[in-house]
């Protein structure tokens, strides 16, 4: 999705921060270190009750993410913004902030690889990534090293050539830490980003992160693979011919099993609300692009994690559509033909002037935490209905249950009129 700072006029704090931004060299330093860091061994504590505690090192069985005794996990929480624009949003005390008052489990690092972000000063970008993911541990929560690649889309171009030594390094560095879960390709896009070149590019890059647990028996981390379209042709490694721009997406298509072969990987799906949703009479099709309908049917097939999602359109503004929402986040949590529990992070944990964003402008800068937009204040009582189990009638609404169209008329009706 277009989630890029389009202008500084009327901007918020964390976008104003841009022009303070400097280089600090190239990335070649990065291969030195990834060869030389030594592979850690250390045993983490995490506090007694949190979320890692509690579920341990992941890890996909089937279509299930489960925890370490083997029993489903959903996980909720929040994605961050670039923090080339909005640093002074992501600190212990903030973080903290979601932990107890907004009940996240789970919080994915997006580290923008262009748009002013690790490539243009990579040891900056290296040492915040591994700051954040220290505070996650220490506070016993989940969180997602994201390589967040956007333009261009395709993950093998040149310009993310360190993709390979940032992986080795992270995973050399907290091999053995089960709240570390690697996302390697946000949102591929545009017409070369097919599922050859994908899955060509995740069979460089899941060995490196696999090859340092392998050294010490430690378990394989969960490793989150994006998918065509901005993570939104889901079934790309299951069929042939999906791909971005041939107007075939969710048409039925030949079967064709081009899966990863590795033991923990789990596929990408993002979605925003008023962009993805029922479709719209086209070529004589009333619901022409259904996601809702297509993911019904995927999350019978492929296990997902939806590491990104939005209330608004797909430039992250736009109209908030809580109800599409609901509709979504029902079929997270099991409403879809492989009774799926899905794992979702909200675009964003920022105070950018937009409407995706979960705080108003300028509240970093006053740690202002809880200073929430619309957006903002509907995740936050989803993730306390779903992570704290609370009740509230405001969110997660039972006429918002998405129900697959029937092949017979008013057979869903009868259907439901037999269920006790």
């Amino acid at each position: 999705m277009n989630k890029i700072f389009k202008s500084l006029v009327g901007a918020s704090l964390c976008s104003l921060m841009l022009t303070a931004c400097g280089s600090d060299g190239g990335g070649e330093f990065l291969v030195q270190q990834a060869q030389n860091l030594p592979i850690n061994k250390t045993k983490y504590e995490y506090p007694s009750g949190s979320p890692v505690a509690q579920h341990g090192a992941l890890k996909v069985n089937g279509l299930q993410l489960c925890d370490a005794a083997g029993k489903p996990v959903q996980l909720a929480g929040f994605s961050t913004m670039g923090w080339q624009w909005c640093e002074n949003c992501y600190t212990e005390e903030s973080i903290k902030n979601l932990v107890d008052d907004w009940h996240i489990n789970i919080l994915r690092l997006a580290m923008y690889v262009e748009e002013g972000g690790y490539n243009k000063r990579p040891n900056h970008n290296l040492a915040e990534m591994c700051k954040l993911v220290d505070i996650c541990g220490k506070l016993g929560i989940y969180c997602i090293v994201d390589w967040h690649i956007l333009t261009p889309g395709n993950p093998l171009d040149p310009i993310y050539g360190d993709a390979a030594p940032f992986f080795k390094y992270m995973s050399r560095k907290y091999a053995g830490a089960p709240h570390v879960i690697f996302e390697i390709c946000n949102e591929p896009n545009g017409t070369e980003a097919t599922w050859e070149v994908i899955s060509e590019y995740a069979n460089k890059v899941i060995p490196e992160i696999y090859a340092p647990y392998d050294s010490i028996g430690a378990q394989h981390p969960l490793v989150i693979c994006g998918t065509p379209q901005w993570d939104q042709l889901v079934d790309a490694s299951l069929v042939k011919g999906r791909y971005q721009g041939n107007e075939m997406d969710f048409v039925d298509l030949p079967a064709d099993d081009r899966r990863l072969k590795f033991d923990n990987v789990i596929y990408t799906f993002h979605f925003y609300a008023s962009s993805h949703n029922e479709g719209s009479p086209k070529d004589g099709v009333e619901d022409y692009y259904n996601f809702y309908k297509y993911m019904y049917k995927v999350l019978g097939q492929l296990p997902v994690f939806c590491s990104e999602y939005g209330l608004t359109e797909a430039s992250g503004d736009g109209n908030i559509d809580t109800d599409r929402t609901d509709k979504w986040i029902h079929m997270f949590m099991g409403n879809n033909a492989g009774n799926q529990k899905v794992s979702f992070c909200n675009w964003s944990y920022s105070d950018k002037d937009e409407k995706s964003a979960a705080l108003k402008p300028f509240s970093c800068s006053r740690k202002a935490w809880n200073n929430t937009t619309k957006s903002g204040e509907y995740v936050r009582r989803v993730l306390n209905v779903v992570n704290n189990g609370a009740t509230d009638p405001t969110v997660l609404k039972p006429e918002n249950v998405y129900k697959p169209e029937c092949k017979v008329a008013n057979a869903c009706k009868a259907e439901e009129t037999k269920k006790p």
